[in-house]
C-alpha cells in the first residue's frame, strides 16, 4: 500500500465547515454540542471580517479546543482549526497547510478550497457543513465533496440569516441534505458514523478532476487545463487573464491560469466592483486630460508676445477643447458618482 492510499484509509475522516455573514451563531451552537472525543478534525473557514477571537469563542462554547491552523502542524482528532486572516486553510496529508495563493470567490481563506482540499485527501469520508453566508462560496466546493462520495449538510436557507450559501451549495451537490442548526450537530455525529464505511469515489473524482496542463509548460495560447471545459471571452476581475468555464454536474464556476476562481454569482459581484474601478479610472483620465490641456493653453499663451490671427484661432479652439474635455468629466463624474450610489446589492456584506 503506497503512502497515499494509507492516508485515505477508512480510519481518516475529515469535518469541514464553511459560512460567511450571519453563520457564528450556528457554529457555537453546533460546535457546543458536539462531544469532546469527536472522531475527526474540525476545519472552518468563516471569511466575516478578521475573526481572531474565533478560536476562543468557540473554546468557550464546547468541549473540544480551537486554535488558529498553523503552517504544517497535524491534524488531531476533536480538535478545531480556523483559517486564519488571509491564508487558505488546506488539509493535505493529515496535515493543516497554509496558503497565500490567489483568491477564490474574493476570499482568502475561502471555503471552497478548504472543502476541495478535504475531498482530495480523504474523499468519501469528508463531512462539510455549509452555514449561512452570502453569494456563493462552499458551492463548488460541496459539489467536489459530493464528487468524491462525501456528505454534504446545508442550514436551512429559511433560517440562515443569509440564505446565498446554504441555497448554492444545495444547487450544487445533489446529494447535500437541509437541517436546521439546532439538528446539525446530531447529524454530524451520524454522518462521522457513516463516513468511516462509505464506499470511495476515488476514481470517478481524479478522472474528472485531473488538470496536468499548465500555461508555463505549454506553446498553446488557448489551452485548456484537463478539468477545465472550455474558454470563455470573460477576463478574471482579479488579474484580467483570460478565463476557462469548469462544469461539474450541477454547478459551474470560471477560472483563471493564475488561479483566482469564481462562482457564478461571486463572479458577478466582483465583476460589478471591477466596472465601478473603471469607471472611475475613466473620470480620472478625462479630468487629468483636461487640466494638462488647460496648463499647455495657459502657458502657450504667456509665451508668445506676440501673435497672429491664425495663432489667436488656434488658442480659441484649444481652449474651447479643454473646456469641453472638463465638461465631460464632470458629466461622467456625476453620472458615475449617481450610478455607484444605486448599484444592486449581490453581495449583502463585506465579508
Amino acid at each position: 500500500m503506497t503512502s497515499s492510499e494509507a492516508d485515505r484509509e477508512p480510519d481518516h475522516v475529515v469535518l469541514a465547515f464553511g459560512g460567511s455573514a450571519g453563520s457564528v451563531r450556528p457554529l457555537i451552537e453546533i460546535v457546543g454540542n458536539l462531544p469532546a472525543d469527536l472522531p475527526a478534525p474540525v476545519l472552518v473557514t468563516i471569511h466575516v471580517g478578521e475573526q481572531t477571537r474565533l478560536p476562543q469563542i468557540l473554546s468557550r462554547s464546547g468541549p473540544m479546543r480551537a486554535s488558529h491552523a498553523h503552517d504544517g502542524e497535524e491534524l488531531q482528532r476533536g480538535r478545531i482549526y480556523v483559517a486564519p486572516r488571509g491564508r487558505h486553510l488546506i488539509a493535505r496529508d493529515g496535515h493543516a497547510m497554509l496558503s497565500t495563493g490567489p483568491r477564490v470567490n474574493r476570499h482568502r481563506p475561502s471555503v471552497d478550497v478548504m472543502f476541495a482540499s478535504a475531498a482530495d485527501w480523504v474523499d468519501g469520508h469528508t463531512v462539510a457543513v455549509v452555514l449561512s453566508g452570502a453569494l456563493d462560496d462552499g458551492a463548488v466546493g460541496a459539489a467536489l465533496v459530493d464528487l468524491a462520495g462525501g456528505q454534504v449538510l446545508v442550514q436551512d436557507p429559511v433560517e440562515a440569516e443569509f440564505s446565498g450559501m446554504p441555497q448554492a451549495a444545495l444547487a450544487g451537490a445533489p446529494q447535500a441534505r437541509v437541517f436546521s442548526a439546532s439538528r446539525l450537530a446530531l447529524e454530524i455525529r451520524d454522518c462521522l458514523a457513516r463516513a468511516k464505511s462509505r464506499p470511495s469515489h476515488r476514481k470517478a473524482y481524479e478522472a474528472r478532476m485531473e488538470a496536468d496542463m499548465d500555461m508555463l509548460s505549454s506553446d498553446n495560447p488557448a489551452f485548456l487545463r484537463g478539468d477545465e471545459s472550455q474558454l470563455t471571452r470573460l477576463t478574471c476581475p482579479e488579474c484580467g487573464g483570460a478565463m476557462a468555464q469548469v462544469d461539474l454536474p450541477k454547478i459551474s464556476y470560471f477560472s483563471c491560469h493564475v488561479g483566482h476562481q469564481f462562482g457564478p454569482q461571486a463572479l458577478a459581484a466582483a465583476q460589478l466592483e471591477a466596472s465601478e474601478r473603471k469607471l472611475w479610472s475613466a473620470v480620472a483620465a478625462l479630468e487629468e486630460q483636461a487640466a494638462v490641456l488647460h496648463y499647455v493653453q495657459r502657458h502657450a499663451s504667456h509665451e508668445q508676445k506676440f501673435s497672429s490671427s491664425n495663432q489667436d484661432q488656434n488658442a480659441a479652439v484649444s481652449a474651447r477643447y479643454a473646456d469641453e474635455v472638463a465638461s465631460r468629466a464632470a458629466a461622467l463624474r456625476d453620472q458615475v458618482r449617481a450610478w455607484s450610489s444605486n448599484t444592486p446589492e449581490l453581495d449583502a456584506t463585506a465579508g
